[in-house]
């Protein structure tokens, strides 16, 4: 390679480094391995009830700041995969919660052991303090590794789903 294409690459590699260093903080750089599912299958729907009131917390859950799905680079392209399969038949995914943050998993237990008697709507006959211990809670949850997703199948040219 001559000096001088040398030089040409060194200059942008130099400005390439300034960039990222100055890019704002909200760009949110994810972890090593993890996309969020919207650059690799756009069309799939994103409900991301954690990150509102939408929930059975009736509140947004702590770590969940966004309402944006974050999975493994191998989860989304899983999902891409079948949104094609399912495209032609007029269907679309629709997810409802990807990667979830430990803090999000510690703020579900806390809120568990508050205790209070059951919700009509989102668990009718449990109470509040034995959501955990009868399974509808987890204690931990495989959600914080990033390749598990809650996903439903609606029609493309139809609403997700009902909201709560």
């Amino acid at each position: 390679m001559n000096r001088a294409r040398q030089a040409i690459l060194r200059v942008g590699f130099y400005a390439l480094t300034v960039a990222v260093a100055v890019l704002p903080a909200h760009a949110d750089p994810l972890p090593a391995g993890f996309v969020r599912l919207a650059d690799i299958a756009p069309s799939i729907r994103q409900d991301i009830r954690y990150a509102g009131a939408g929930n059975f917390l009736h509140r947004k859950v702590k770590g969940y700041d966004a309402p944006v799905c974050i999975l493994t680079l191998q989860a989304a392209q899983a999902l891409a995969g079948v949104q094609q399969a399912i495209a032609a038949q007029g269907l679309t995914l629709v997810v409802f919660d990807c990667y979830r943050p430990a803090r999000a998993v510690a703020d579900m237990g806390e809120w568990t052991r508050q205790g209070g008697p059951p919700d009509p709507q989102w668990y009718p006959r449990v109470r509040r303090g034995d959501l955990i211990a009868k399974g509808y809670v987890g204690e931990l949850s495989t959600h914080s590794r990033g390749s598990t997703v809650d996903v439903a199948i609606a029609r493309a040219d139809g609403p997700s789903v009902a909201k709560p």
